[in-house]
């Protein structure tokens, strides 16, 4: 297992994302302290300076993870369950940027907030089928570019659609590409799971992601999630894949990613 630590160059005050400002810096940063990998989080993919995140991690013997694409539903309001084809339209378009920076950074790309919500929850097939065919033709595009989709639980104070593990597994079946994987948050799952330890032993060979924050979404230590027990049912099931911070940025920003990497690192 390796480790990877969120930033972005603009985030919400509140939102879990450690590193915000430059993406140089903070890619010198992270691999100063001791990490695998950095987790970027952009609206636009298209802004992103793809030569020179890559000089920059070539330089600094790091890679990207992975890429969060919440910040398209959370300021521009684009989701798979809209009402408004053109909205989901435009939501399929900018994952598929996110798909072609993905393949060029060697990145998974991370689908939780932008898949959306159900409306109307007496009409709920109908929202289930529009994600559905979204899913189906980002797959499309994942597969033939060789990039991996990650399918987040988030808990129900955050979306009415899959909140839990049993429930993204579900839609994972739905879906059937082997280009589509779980992904967990010890976060979310805190809310959702009854045992979280069982809840990654079913995930098995399913499990592509794992966000960690602790029960209060600061860094991992601060709360009461444990996570001695979470790393070894993740030895359990042969985790390879990395384990990225996405918790609030406190006290401050470098104190949540030091502290995350002192507490988790000696576990692995």
């Amino acid at each position: 297992m390796k480790l990877s630590i969120t930033m972005a160059k603009e985030a919400a005050k509140n939102a879990p994302i450690v590193l915000r400002g430059s993406y140089t810096e903070n890619i010198k940063k992270a691999a100063k302290m001791g990490y695998d990998a950095v987790e970027i989080h952009v609206n636009g993919p298209n802004t992103l300076d793809i030569e020179e995140i890559q000089k920059d991690c070539e330089e600094n013997n790091i890679v990207v993870s992975t890429i969060g694409t919440g910040m398209g539903y959370g300021i521009d309001g684009l989701s798979f369950t809209d009402p408004d084809g053109t909205v989901r339209d435009r939501a399929v378009k900018r994952i598929f940027d996110h798909i072609c920076t993905a393949k060029e950074l060697d990145a998974k790309v991370i689908i939780g907030s932008m898949r959306g919500t159900i409306a109307d929850t007496n009409d709920r097939k109908k929202y289930e089928e529009y994600a559905l065919k979204c899913f189906d033709k980002i797959m499309n595009s994942a597969e033939k570019n060789n990039v991996i989709i990650l399918n987040e639980a988030i808990n129900r104070y955050e979306t009415n659609f899959i909140n839990n593990i049993e429930e993204s597994l579900e839609f994972i079946e739905k879906i059937n590409s082997p280009y589509l994987k779980l992904h967990l948050d010890t976060f979310h799952m805190n809310i959702e799971e009854q045992d979280m330890v069982k809840s990654i032993l079913k995930a098995g060979k399913s499990l592509g992601h794992f966000h960690f924050a602790d029960s209060d979404r600061w860094y991992p230590g601060h709360g009461h999630v444990d996570f001695k027990s979470i790393i070894k049912a993740l030895k359990d099931i042969s985790y390879d894949n990395y384990i990225a911070f996405e918790c609030l940025p406190l006290p401050t920003p470098d104190e949540a990613a030091r502290n995350s990497l002192r507490n988790i690192r000696p576990l692995l």
